[in-house]
């Protein structure tokens, strides 16, 4: 399509987009977000990715959310819609409030953060969907 190159990196209210690449899930873990990190990638990171065919945003994120840092218990919310990189995605908020050992798939750790770590994967993305958030608290 034309002009959908040039679309820049934006949040919407949820459910704005109708279809969806990915999801993001800013988890929270005893009042500290919770972040991941990959065996092959020393920066921190939201638990997030995409959707398997047919999937829907819901079910990719408690999904992704259990393999990415082993919760197993908690409440799950749509927080936005974003795009970015030209990926159509959804923004979950999560409270977790059990957490499972870390499956001995492609993460190499988990923690929960008081203070946001210095080196971020995909730090547009994560800024971009903390302020968002911090402008629905307001």
């Amino acid at each position: 399509m034309e002009g959908e190159s040039e679309m820049e990196n934006t949040t919407f209210p949820s459910e704005s987009l109708k279809e969806y690449d990915v999801v993001v899930i800013l988890s929270y873990y005893q009042g500290k977000l919770l972040l991941s990190r990959e065996k092959k990638n020393p920066a921190w990171e939201f638990q997030g990715g995409a959707l398997e065919e047919g999937e829907i945003p819901s079910s990719a994120a408690r999904r992704i959310l259990y393999n990415e840092s082993g919760a197993c218990g908690f409440n799950l919310q749509p927080m936005c819609d974003f795009i970015y990189n030209e990926k159509k995605g959804m923004a979950f908020l999560a409270t977790v409030y059990e957490l499972d050992p870390l499956s001995d798939g492609e993460m190499r750790e988990r923690k929960a953060f008081d203070v946001l770590p210095a080196k971020w994967h995909y730090p547009e993305l994560s800024s971009l969907l903390l302020k968002y958030k911090e402008e629905i608290e307001e």
